[in-house]
């Protein structure tokens, strides 16, 4: 078995291990080194504290999403214009034509790999820490190393997901020493053994930013969930087992939020969802929310959302409707995200500010789309579709191809500011074709040539990656970015693990049983507060099982947990994720025997440590 060397820095005991260290002596600063600095269960704590924070930083706004969700079917970053080419990285990851240079694909690796490496460090640490002498408990100790151990057992699953065969270092191992590189069943057992032996010594009450008993056990639940793809062994029946534990409140008490906003409105007004077994707190001005702020946000967001500045006009949802406003019909059944939803659904309706509602909420729907307004246009305005504000509100308008002109998000991706009809439009006409296209929420329109980027896309239809513009799909707002004028804006809460999960979790594997009814119950516990209650009996899957088929249960996966960071994963167990979608090929076209189910190992890591051999097959040179 071929081992690498594991190289750590550490900087007080506690600090991050950086992929490019190589200086391993210790900087004393005030002579404050591990010897003297846990003194407490306040310093002991503040390091394990550390090493949670840099989690959410990492899988939530860097590579690891990216390449889950980005290589899937519900979002794509376009180039638009002059902004967002990136040498085309993001085409490579929406057509599953990345290499081995790829930034993200190493960005994944490194970010999974310095979280491990913070954990590590900081168990090491507690090794030769005397925690009676400072006035800790057995049963603190262990928690506490209960907490990192699964923080690493999460990370790890990451690189499993990703990578398959890595290596696995735990505090057990020396700074300098070689480890193996393992496997795939090597780093599964590992992660299960760690997550059963970590799970008794974690509390049971739930905790903001903290493994306890409920997410951990909730880990096991996507372990044996994809156990099927990640090392080719059926764990069906652990995985039901667990999901009914958690459920029944052995680990925890939780329960479904009866608001289909309520996980994803957690930290808002001090509101804690019980739905959520582990979610990442935020408050801002102190460590504020970013998830999908940056990538998905328009340049103009200070103004529709009443924010102190705009995003990257990057991310946006996959097209439903091609360039005349049909909604697209793929062989494979997959894409046209918006479109999946039905027209009862809640969360379908364009995002809304406005005052407290009954149950707490001072918004609706997850999606910006079509016109932007503002109550004011100094930018502390926001979205206002509530009567009593559009009397005051103005349009926002758009900073590029549209300058000028009124902002308006469709559900498709051209060049529509190029049709010749429109370049001879003055900014009066302009506006006014905006406000009909905002009328009837898509442009028609014949495709405009296709010039520079793109030309290697005959299948798109003068719809490809390379040809968006600044309105340019539907914006997602599902971890809701609410008015700094209410004192809201950045301070809801990030989900790592819901409920939701559990119960649909539980559903798959009674419907790969072939038992549809318990699924579709299952199911439908979940569903029911996304409809009207006058509407929901024939939007049941309980009243309707004939509905529930293999490509309604991905579906269905896939508007419940749209933009949480498992699209792609979820398509490959269900052995979607090479099919044809929104300008994007069948994989099986390619014929070129790599594997793309998981990624190759990064070629910045294998040049960096010589020992580590490719084992992505059809990547090995």
């Amino acid at each position: 078995m071929k081992k690498i060397k594991i190289m750590l820095c550490a900087i007080l005991g506690v600090a991050l291990a950086m992929p490019s260290c190589t200086n391993l002596d210790e900087t004393l600063y005030s002579q404050l080194a591990k010897n003297n600095y846990y003194t407490d269960q306040q310093s002991v704590e503040a390091a394990v504290l550390r090493a949670h924070e840099h989690g959410d930083n990492v899988t939530w706004r860097g590579s690891i999403m990216l390449l889950e969700e980005l290589t899937a079917d519900q979002f794509v970053w376009t180039q638009k214009g002059r902004h967002g080419y990136d040498d085309g990285q993001w085409d490579r990851l929406h057509r599953h034509t990345w290499n081995y240079i790829q930034g993200d694909i190493n960005g994944a690796w490194t970010g999974a790999f310095q979280g491990i490496s913070q954990a590590n460090v900081v168990l090491r640490d507690f090794n030769t820490v005397d925690f009676r002498s400072i006035g800790m408990s057995e049963a603190q100790e262990k928690g506490y190393k209960a907490e990192l151990r699964v923080l690493r057992a999460w990370y790890y699953m990451f690189l499993l997901n990703d990578f398959r065969n890595v290596p696995i270092a735990t505090e057990q191992t020396g700074e300098t020493e070689l480890v193996p590189q393992g496997t795939a069943k090597q780093l599964f057992e590992f992660i299960e053994s760690e997550l059963k032996a970590a799970i008794p010594d974690l509390p049971k009450e739930k905790r903001l930013s903290r493994w306890t008993q409920g997410p951990a056990a909730g880990l096991l639940v996507r372990l044996y969930l994809n156990a099927n793809v990640w090392i080719g062994e059926s764990k069906y029946a652990d995985c039901k087992k667990v999901c009914e534990d958690i459920i029944n409140g052995v680990y925890g008490a939780y329960r479904l939020d009866p608001d289909y906003r309520g996980p994803f409105s957690s930290g808002v007004d001090n509101y804690e969802s019980p739905e959520n077994l582990f979610e990442f707190k935020h408050q801002y001005g102190q460590l504020q929310q970013y998830t999908w702020w940056d990538h998905a946000s328009h340049y103009a967001a200070n103004k529709y959302i009443g924010a102190s500045g705009g995003g990257w006009n990057a991310i946006l949802m996959q097209p439903s409707r091609n360039l005349q406003g049909v909604v697209y019909e793929f062989e494979s059944g997959l894409g046209t995200p918006f479109e999946n939803y039905d027209e009862a659904d809640y969360r379908r309706q364009p995002f809304r500010v406005h005052a407290t509602d009954s149950k707490g909420f001072r918004y609706d729907g997850f999606f910006l789309k079509g016109l932007m307004r503002s109550v004011n246009g100094s930018g502390d305005g926001y979205i206002a579709y509530d009567m009593s504000d559009l009397n005051n509100a103005t349009n926002v308008n758009g900073q590029e191809e549209w300058s000028g002109s009124p902002l308006v998000f469709v559900d498709q991706v051209g060049r529509f500011s190029e049709d010749p009809a429109v370049k001879a439009m003055n900014q009066a006409q302009r506006a006014e074709l905006l406000m009909e296209v905002n009328k009837r929420g898509y442009f028609v329109t014949n495709a405009p040539e296709v010039t520079g980027k793109g030309e290697d896309h005959p299948e798109d239809g003068g719809s490809n990656v390379f040809l968006g513009e600044e309105n340019s799909g539907i914006r997602f707002n599902k971890f809701p970015y609410l008015p700094e004028v209410t004192g809201q804006f950045r301070s809801q809460s990030t989900p790592e693990i819901r409920l939701a999960e559990i119960y649909y979790s539980l559903a798959e594997c009674y419907y790969r049983e072939g038992n549809v009814a318990k699924a579709a119950e299952l199911l439908d516990a979940v569903r029911e507060r996304n409809f009207p209650p006058e509407v929901w009996s024939s939007k049941s899957y309980a009243n309707h099982p004939e509905r529930l088929t293999d490509a309604e249960m991905l579906k269905e996966w896939g508007r419940e947990f749209i933009g949480e960071r498992r699209r792609r994963t979820d398509l490959i167990r269900w052995g979607m994720f090479g099919k044809a979608w929104w300008a994007k090929q069948d994989d099986a076209k390619f014929g070129d025997g790599k594997e793309r189910t998981y990624f190759p190992i990064p070629q910045r890591q294998l040049n960096a440590n010589p020992e580590l051999k490719q084992t992505t097959p059809g990547w090995e040179e």
